[in-house]
């Protein structure tokens, strides 16, 4: 297989004043100018497929969210420790760069320059940038691919290697030597994708990975599973995808998959909090290891590393200015050569990045590196490990996402319950059907790779003081479902339980066919005379249901925090911003 650089999207973890996140690069090397370093590595790009890893379940509760239970963790800002800043950057960053806080406020230190991390999806930092950079100084994005696919007005300058991490599958110990596939000191063997392939089919494993249309890694997995299954040295071709055979091996892969996420951040932390529920994850090396320490701290089962003999993609983490002539390429210059200094890049190898050549470490002999590149989880420093495979063109991975999407990914089994008080009359529900209608309808969708198998299966359940009947959507035949969305009359009080027990209600029996969620929309506090036997009904049924929930007007954080950590999802903040967008977010996550 081959190699691509990653990133993805999600939560800010509580720094204590320094900030926490988390980034890589493929090569330590500064590119000489966007569209020429970019597209070389692009053309010479590596994919590296990295796969799952577990994560334990901590001693607080996991919930997905910040503090106040929403989605309100997405921006994180970094000043000098002394002094004022001399400028600030507005950089467009994958959510996996919370993870190496401590290298980013080196750098700021260093620098002088602060800077406000904006985290999010690959494909959203791909689209920023072909919408002329928006309002970002920089982009951060986990592989060098978006910029490349993005960077269609060619603004982006100076785009360089942070760090590098190839993304692998990361299976509890336990369960990887059951599969024959790691010993008891957690040594490893060599595994192919047709030997994931075989234990995904026989029903031996299973695992959670983010969608190969909304974030790095499960992009990069995906494109690496594909090549590596075609059994060539070389790059993916417009004829792959049209392979009955290749495509089917791929989907029976696939099938495997038994949570979707749009983040890889999120998908680290849901594994860490349930190690009982979720045991293998698809995702970055790097969070593998930092799932490792917290699961270990827990003392629960540690993840083993497994990386695809067959190739897998790596994630090259490549920072670039934006040049909107805004004139903060010598504030950008000074953050950039900071952030490659020695001593930011042994904090990058510490929080489980390799900054060295070729994927190396350059600091393996530091004592606090050696404690996450540890033998014992399966974590292998050797540039051997990493077979890459060669990227392919920019319109062929276009196509692979769509291929994805619309045909090789497991359907979804999608129940939208949404709030038809009287509250939300007028510009309330309004924004929720051009939410429904840019997360549903096939067209609008297409634009942002969410859109509809003819597999997938959506139910609209309204309810206001009790629950409507049901509007049920059959793959890209979304139609009367949107209409019905748009003709419902908003009246009444507000019962969410009721909603949602209506929506257990529907759920099929083949549920495993299914990536299954709920989204609850809501504006208001919601009366709880139903609260006990809902959730009584959710525990009786025994099933990883995830209920998602977008919140605005004056919805209740608590109760909406209260189903997150029920059902092992989160909640999505609506009372601000592009509410399309965030319905487009929450798509990702199924």
């Amino acid at each position: 297989m081959s190699g691509i650089c990653e990133g993805s999207q999600d939560n800010v973890v509580n720094d204590g004043g320094r900030g926490k996140g988390r980034e890589r690069r493929c090569d330590a090397r500064r590119a000489p100018g966007v569209m020429t370093a970019v597209r070389r590595a692009f053309a010479a790009a590596v994919v590296t497929v990295a796969s799952l890893g577990m994560l334990a379940a901590c001693s607080v509760s996991f919930n997905g969210n910040g503090a106040n239970g929403a989605d309100s963790d997405k921006v994180q800002t970094f000043e000098p420790s002394k002094g004022k800043a001399e400028a600030t950057l507005n950089i467009a960053s994958g959510s996996e760069n919370k993870e190496v806080a401590d290298a980013i406020q080196q750098a700021v230190d260093d620098s002088g320059v602060a800077v406000t991390m904006n985290y999010m999806g690959s494909l959203d930092i791909m689209s920023a940038l072909k919408n002329g950079g928006d309002k970002y100084d920089a982009v951060w994005p986990a592989s060098s691919m978006w910029i490349s696919m993005g960077d269609t007005k060619h603004i982006v300058k100076d785009a360089a290697s942070t760090s590098t991490t190839p993304i692998v599958f990361g299976i509890a110990k336990s369960k990887a030597e059951q599969l024959g596939w790691a010993d008891a000191s957690g040594k490893t063997k060599p595994v192919k994708t047709a030997d994931i392939l075989a234990a995904v089919s026989s029903g031996k494993l299973k695992f959670s990975m983010t969608s190969a249309t909304q974030s790095n890694s499960g992009a990069s997995a995906y494109l690496a599973f594909m090549t590596a299954l075609t059994g060539r040295d070389e790059p993916l071709t417009a004829a792959d995808l049209n392979d009955a055979k290749l495509t089917g091996q791929v989907a029976a892969l696939l099938k495997g998959v038994d949570r979707s996420s749009g983040s890889s951040d999120w998908l680290k932390d849901m594994v860490v909090a349930n190690p009982d529920r979720f045991d293998s994850m698809v995702n970055y090396e790097s969070l593998v290891i930092q799932a490792d320490k917290q699961l270990e701290k827990a003392g629960h089962d540690p993840l083993v590393a497994i990386y695809p003999a067959d190739g897998i993609a790596v994630s090259d983490s490549p920072l670039g200015y934006v040049d909107r002539g805004q004139n903060l390429d010598d504030a950008f210059a000074k953050f950039q050569k900071a952030l490659s200094s020695k001593d930011s890049k042994l904090l990058f190898e510490r929080a489980g990045r390799r900054t060295g050549l070729g994927g190396t470490l350059a600091y393996g002999s530091d004592n606090a590196v050696k404690q996450s590149f540890r033998a014992e989880w399966g974590i292998d420093t050797s540039a051997d490990t990493l077979k890459t495979i060669a990227l392919p063109a920019a319109s062929v991975i276009d196509q692979a996402l769509t291929v994805y999407q619309t045909k090789l990914r497991k359907p979804s089994y999608t129940i939208w319950v949404v709030d038809y008080s009287g509250s939300m009359s007028g510009d309330g529900k309004d924004g929720v059907v051009n939410g429904l209608t840019s997360a549903l309808d096939p067209t609008k969708s297409a634009r942002y790779h969410i859109e509809p198998s003819s597999e997938d299966v959506n139910v609209l359940i309204p309810f206001s003081s009790a629950a409507e009947t049901p509007v049920t959507a059959h793959g890209t035949d979304t139609g009367d479902l949107l209409k019905q969305a748009q003709d419902r009359a908003a009246t009444g009080g507000t019962n969410i339980y009721d909603g949602l027990s209506s929506a257990l209600s529907v759920l099929p029996s083949n549920l495993d066919d299914y990536t299954t969620a709920i989204v609850l929309m809501t504006d208001g506090q919601s009366e709880t005379f139903d609260k006990s036997s809902f959730e009584s009904r959710y525990h009786s049924s025994g099933r990883d249901l995830p209920i998602f929930s977008i919140m605005f007007g004056d919805a209740d954080p608590a109760q909406l925090n209260e189903l997150a950590k029920l059902s092992n999802a989160k909640v999505f903040d609506g009372r601000s911003g592009d509410l399309a967008a965030v319905f487009r977010q929450v798509k990702g996550f199924n």
